[in-house]
């Protein structure tokens, strides 16, 4: 191998490295706001399917732990629209909210739902990382320790979702 071929191939990790480095920065600046989970959430993707050629669509059930808060996230191209809905399968309400980088869509309800439906198209403007964050609004007088919930999203197959990976 010559010289310059090494300079090249030593060049194309350390930019491979640095787009790796600055991609999870900005995961961490969009989640800054949530709060860490004490434990893990139970997820399980129930279903993925595509639906026709430009659409996938996801169901996923997960818990949220008293005073916990769980984040999706989705990675949009511009233009791109999504289309979901969730409801509580145990507990009584949690809070929910839409984040690209400014507040999208926050519950009416101040205390919290047990099911809303949402829809929005990605812009410029909001960037492409969209978080979708639930937060057990858990009373204080410990009532509510555990929400269960089911959340349906369809979004283009040029999109993704990310969510919380529980740990072992």
């Amino acid at each position: 191998m010559s010289l310059k071929m090494m300079k090249r191939i030593v060049i194309a990790i350390m930019l491979l490295s640095l787009v790796s480095i600055l991609g999870c920065e900005e995961i961490s600046r969009l989640t800054q706001g949530g709060t860490q989970t004490s434990s893990p959430p139970s997820l399980k993707i129930l279903k993925a399917v595509e639906l026709g050629s430009e659409w996938n669509m996801k169901q996923i059930l997960f818990e949220v732990g008293a005073e916990d808060e769980v984040l999706i996230l989705l990675k949009l191209s511009e233009e791109d629209k999504v289309d979901g809905y969730f409801y509580l399968e145990k507990g009584d309400d949690i809070g929910f909210q839409i984040t690209g980088k400014t507040l999208l869509y926050k519950s009416a309800i101040r205390d919290g739902v047990s099911s809303d439906r949402f829809s929005l198209v990605a812009t410029q403007a909001e960037g492409d990382t969209y978080t979708l964050a639930f937060r057990n609004t858990a009373d204080d007088d410990g009532r509510q320790t555990t929400v269960t919930v089911f959340l349906e999203v369809i979004y283009p197959v040029s999109g993704s979702i990310y969510v919380p990976v529980e740990s072992k």
